[in-house]
Order: structure tokens, then C-alpha cells, then sequence
């Protein structure tokens, strides 16, 4: 009796303490030295872009006519722009309405592409044959061809393309989600789920979004730096952040003038942009190699 009990406990003792395969992925998610610095510079933007409103920087706007083009000081940390405006406040605001303008975007087309692709992929039939052909047509429209079509015809500001982006950017999602949904629909805890009597909505929250939150996360980090490019280049074209508000796009507008005489002007949002979008690009590499592994 004794040995019975004993091979009893000790056979439900690890059951008791296995996480399930998910959770334990992402608790054990590792990250490289690279990886490391790109999450903390990515925070560090963002948590400049939140908190700005609550930091005393320099006005953007402000215009000092004594100091036009002047060099890194202690007023002026990088210095002064061609109007005479400080550098370092203009790039923290350029950050905050571009770092703003691509989580518009992206929140706009995640919001869109997951639900619509859980919807495909666990239904099919009609609407994923619908939405699938809608995804496709999309796809094929540039995204920059119809941004620029869209300020003609409407006038909206940077939100307003954004939210446009948005759109655009939906069906990258909706095919990873879809795909991903297809896969698990027939998955035995699905069919578990459905016999027990289970709602589509929970069906939807509890055992299909945790199945393809990995693929969306690594396919929204890819469109966060697609987003600030664009945003970069909508502005560059003067279509996109108007002056005298300013954005990484609109801080480069002056590249060809200024790169001879006062390369700073150009060269630090040209960095902070580059090593942004490429901050962004690791972290999805890192996590499709993980969700590749796992």
C-alpha cells in the first residue's frame, strides 16, 4: 500500500508543477547582448514619447535669430537649426509624433487583421474566401501611392494618413493570423473546447489568441519600422507633419542643403531613425527564430 502511494505522489507531483508549453516559451524567451540594447533603446523612445509633455525642454518653435546654426552648448545640446531652433527639443518632439504616428498605424491594422483572421481561419466558408480576396487586393495597392492619394483627395493630417496605413497594413496581419488559426482549428483542445459547450468568443480568446499572439507580436514589430519609414517618407515629401510641428521625417527635409555646411542637423535624426527601425527589425528577428525553435 505504501509503495502504491508512494508511486502515486511522485507520478503527480510533476504534473502539478509543468507549466503549460506556451508560458513556459515565453518565460524562457532568451535574448541576445544585441537584442538587449535594441528592447532598451525601443523603451527608451517610447517612454521619451509618453513622458515628453512632462519634461521641460526646449520650445521646438522657438526661434533665436542670434544663434543660427550654432554648435552643441549647454543651451544647445546639438545645437541649432538654419532658423535657429533648437536641435535637441525639435528631435524629442520629431520622435514623439512619429513614435505616435507608426503605433497608430500598427494599432489601427492589428485591430483590424486579428479579428477578421480568427474569424477567416475558425469559420472559412463565405467570409474567408471574401476577406481573402479583399487581403489580397489590398496587398497590392502601394502603400505610399495611396497615402499621397488619400491627402489629395481629403486633406487629412499625419493622424488621419495614419489610420489610412492602418488599413493597408491590416491584411499583413490577417494572413498571419488566419493561417495560424487554420492551423489550430482542428487541434484536439479545440475540439475539446467546442464539445464542452464553449462560446465562439471564448473559444476566440482563451485557446486561439494565445496560439497566435507569437506570429502577430514578430509581424507588429516589422510594421512598426515600415511605419516609421513611411511616416519619414510622407514627410520628407511634405505631404505628411506640416512645419513648423516637426517629425524624423520633416527634421531630413533639409538634408540636401545642410549636409554640406551643418551635417548635425541631418546626421543625428538620420541616426535616431536608423537605429529605431533597426532596434525594431531585431527584436522580430529574435522572436520569429524563437517561435521557430519553439
Amino acid at each position: 500500500m505504501s509503495k502504491a502511494n508512494t508511486h502515486n505522489t511522485t507520478s503527480a507531483t510533476p504534473r502539478a508543477g509543468v507549466a503549460s508549453p506556451r508560458r513556459s516559451r515565453i518565460r524562457a524567451l532568451p535574448l541576445g547582448p544585441g537584442s538587449w540594447v535594441a528592447l532598451g533603446f525601443v523603451l527608451l523612445c517610447a517612454a521619451v514619447s509618453l513622458l515628453l509633455p512632462l519634461l521641460p525642454p526646449t520650445d521646438p518653435t522657438a526661434q533665436d535669430t542670434s544663434a543660427i546654426l550654432a554648435t552643441p552648448s549647454a543651451e544647445h545640446w546639438i545645437g541649432t537649426d538654419q532658423l535657429g531652433r533648437d536641435l535637441f527639443s525639435r528631435l524629442l518632439w520629431g520622435l514623439r509624433t512619429s513614435m505616435f504616428a507608426a503605433f497608430t498605424a500598427v494599432a489601427v491594422a492589428t485591430a483590424i487583421g486579428v479579428p477578421l483572421g480568427l474569424a477567416a481561419g475558425y469559420h472559412r466558408g463565405w467570409f474567408d474566401a471574401l476577406t481573402a480576396r479583399t487581403a489580397d487586393t489590398l496587398l497590392t495597392v502601394p502603400a505610399l501611392i495611396l497615402l499621397l492619394t488619400v491627402q489629395t483627395a481629403l486633406q487629412t493630417g499625419i493622424q488621419g494618413q495614419m489610420v489610412a496605413l492602418g488599413v493597408i497594413f491590416a491584411p499583413r496581419i490577417y494572413r498571419i493570423v488566419r493561417t495560424e488559426t487554420i492551423g489550430l482549428a482542428h487541434k484536439p483542445f479545440m475540439i475539446a473546447g467546442r464539445m464542452s459547450g464553449c462560446s465562439t468568443l471564448r473559444i476566440a480568446l482563451r485557446y486561439l489568441l494565445p496560439g497566435v499572439r507569437a506570429q502577430a507580436v514578430v509581424q507588429v514589430s516589422y510594421l512598426l519600422g515600415l511605419a516609421l519609414v513611411i511616416e519619414a517618407g510622407i514627410s520628407f515629401l511634405g505631404v505628411g507633419v506640416r512645419p513648423p510641428d516637426s517629425s524624423l521625417g520633416t527634421l531630413l527635409t533639409d538634408a540636401g542643403t545642410m549636409l554640406a555646411t551643418a551635417p548635425r542637423v541631418v546626421l543625428v535624426p538620420a541616426a535616431v531613425l536608423t537605429a529605431l527601425i533597426l532596434s525594431l527589425n531585431l527584436l522580430g528577428d529574435t522572436a520569429t527564430k524563437e517561435t521557430q525553435h519553439a
